[in-house]
């Protein structure tokens, strides 16, 4: 499938060559109709249709940018909002995965390179659902969204899977850096809260993750990550739980438990 700037780059040559062969075609007709006037008239003749010929391609040329531009600002449109969560804004599963092949992708031949997974998990969102509301509980999945997105950095990719998980990638050197931002971005939502007073609640959450310097079937690796989230809701919920996974599957788990996670557990 061509890419969006090869598309264009084919219709405009395409015109271009119409042009040309429209231009000739009438400059051939020129000089058929006009021959019997003499060389003196025929040349200005031919001249001038060939100019007014070319002139006018002019406008439509700039009417074919015009609807060209506006047709790939549509498309892109379309394609982000094919591609994004409506109540949160970020990536849906589809957009996500899109993002993340691409991140395995960059992996291949890259030694130094590493990518970490993270599973994130709002803890007890049932509840704050069933005390507060849904509306409420809407706002808390906006709010864990945007604090997502607003630490992570532009080239990583952050999710959402469905209900209340959510999902990161993080291209990262090594398994350090990764957890570093898992910690963080568990510590940012952990000051978060919704409602007010008796009616409030303060947002945790689960995460599970894994690194990994070589591509792996993302069934695979979203299974490990799981596997580790699940680990982080058994350990007492609001800590972090990351593996580093080898191309054989073979991994190594550390645990990070927050300060609030002994108060958090339930």
């Amino acid at each position: 499938m061509q890419q969006p700037n090869e598309r264009m780059k084919a219709v405009f040559g395409e015109f271009v060559l119409l042009v040309i062969v429209t231009t000739l075609a009438v400059a051939a007709l020129s000089l058929w109709f006009f021959r019997s006037f003499g060389e003196a008239v025929m040349m200005p003749a031919v001249g001038f249709t060939v100019a007014v010929t070319a002139a006018s391609a002019l406008p439509y040329l700039a009417y074919l940018v015009f609807r060209v531009a506006s047709l790939h600002a549509d498309n892109d449109g379309l394609m982000r909002a094919a591609h994004t969560d409506r109540l949160t804004g970020v990536l849906n599963r589809q957009g996500f995965e899109k993002v993340f092949r691409n991140h395995l992708r960059s992996l291949v031949g890259q030694s130094d390179k590493g990518l970490m997974l993270l599973i994130i998990d709002a803890d007890h969102f049932k509840r704050i659902n069933d005390r507060l509301g849904h509306p409420v509980g809407d706002i808390a999945l906006k709010k864990i969204a945007g604090t997502l997105k607003k630490l992570v950095r532009q080239s990583d990719a952050v999710g959402r899977l469905g209900g209340e998980e959510f999902v990161v990638s993080l291209p990262c050197g090594t398994p350090e850096q990764g957890e570093k931002v898992a910690e963080r971005l568990r510590m940012a939502i952990n000051r978060l809260h919704v409602g007010s007073g008796k009616n409030g609640a303060q947002l945790s959450v689960s995460i599970g993750g894994v690194f990994m310097r070589t591509p792996q079937p993302f069934d695979r690796i979203y299974e490990a990550a799981d596997a580790n989230l699940y680990r982080s809701k058994e350990g007492g919920r609001n800590r972090c739980t990351i593996a580093s996974i080898a191309a054989q599957g073979r991994g190594r788990l550390r645990g990070l438990e927050g300060p609030a996670a002994s108060q958090t557990a339930g």
